[in-house]
């Protein structure tokens, strides 16, 4: 019985020794990523609105956004790479790279920090039917719309300034104004 393995494992050294390598060249060529992969999330920060609903459909909770200072970050050891921020950012500013991040001997957390932005909120205009079009597709559910009374409120405490309600409203009569 023992001398069996020693033959199998003797037949496979030498198959290894006169074979080609089966890995790649790591250092001098660069790896070709299949169209599957995932990668690693990364952020033009520039067009961040501090929106944070990155942050809530992390399913980890490794992205972290601080709305005052403008600072969004993230944990890679933490991160699962499924895409969910991506998919949900308004204003497409996170998107899946391919390729694995940097090796690390140590646990550190990322932080960009975005250039200071004027806030803009949604204003109906004159021209709204009132479909609640732009209540159901906000996020944070701070549009209500009263078909009855004919009646647009926006609780600004709660509105990301995302901008989706614009986008979506049929009659385009909402603006994004400065606060």
């Amino acid at each position: 019985m023992r001398s069996k393995k020693l033959f199998v494992f003797t037949r496979q050294v030498l198959k290894n020794l006169t074979s080609s390598p089966v890995t790649e060249a790591y250092p001098f060529q660069k790896a070709s990523y299949s169209d599957r992969m995932r990668g690693h999330i990364s952020i033009t920060i520039d067009q961040c609105i501090s929106c944070t609903l990155c942050a809530q459909n992390c399913p980890p909770r490794a992205i972290q956004v601080d709305r005052k200072s403008g600072t969004w970050s993230i944990d890679r050891f933490l991160c699962v790479q499924c895409g969910n921020c991506v998919q949900v950012c308004p204003k497409h500013c996170l998107k899946m790279e391919k390729g694995y991040t940097a090796p690390d001997t140590k646990k550190t957390i990322e932080i960009y920090t975005g250039p200071p932005q004027k806030k803009k909120i949604p204003q109906a205009g004159e021209q709204c039917v009132f479909c609640a079009l732009c209540a159901n597709k906000c996020p944070r559910q701070a549009i209500h719309v009263d078909r009855e009374t004919k009646e647009w409120l926006l609780k600004k405490e709660d509105c990301v300034h995302c901008g989706l309600c614009a986008k979506v409203c049929p009659k385009h009569c909402i603006e994004m104004k400065e606060e």
